[in-house]
C-alpha cells in the first residue's frame, strides 16, 4: 500500500456529534449579530403572491397525481377482479365437466 492510505487508515475515528444543536448556536449567533430589517411593502407583498401561486401550484399538481394513482388503483383493482373471475369460471367448469364425466360412467 502507499503512504497515503496508510496515514489515512490508522486514524482514529471522529465522534460523532449531532449536528442540530451547533446548527442553533450558530442561527443564534447570526440572529444577535444582525441588526433587524424592515422589508418593503411591496417586496412582501410580491413575496406572499409568489409562494401563493407556488402553493396552488404545488396543491393542483398533488391532486392530479392523487388521482392518477386512484386511476391507477382502480384499473389494476378491476383487471385483478376480472383476472379472478376467469380463473374462478375456468376452474368451476372443469369441476362440473369432471363431475359430468363421473357420473356418466
Amino acid at each position: 500500500m502507499n503512504k497515503l492510505s496508510d496515514k489515512h487508515h490508522n486514524r482514529p475515528p471522529k465522534q460523532v456529534r449531532p449536528l442540530f444543536p451547533d446548527l442553533l448556536a450558530t442561527s443564534h449567533a447570526i440572529k444577535r449579530a444582525l441588526s433587524p430589517v424592515n422589508a418593503r411593502p411591496s417586496f412582501v407583498t410580491k413575496l406572499r403572491e409568489e409562494l401563493n401561486s407556488n402553493v396552488e401550484a404545488t396543491r393542483y399538481a398533488f391532486i392530479q397525481k392523487q388521482r392518477q394513482r386512484d386511476k391507477i388503483r382502480w384499473t389494476a383493482l378491476g383487471a385483478g377482479i376480472a383476472v379472478y373471475s376467469v380463473g374462478i369460471t375456468v376452474v368451476i367448469i372443469r369441476i362440473v365437466r369432471w363431475w359430468i364425466d363421473r357420473i356418466r360412467k
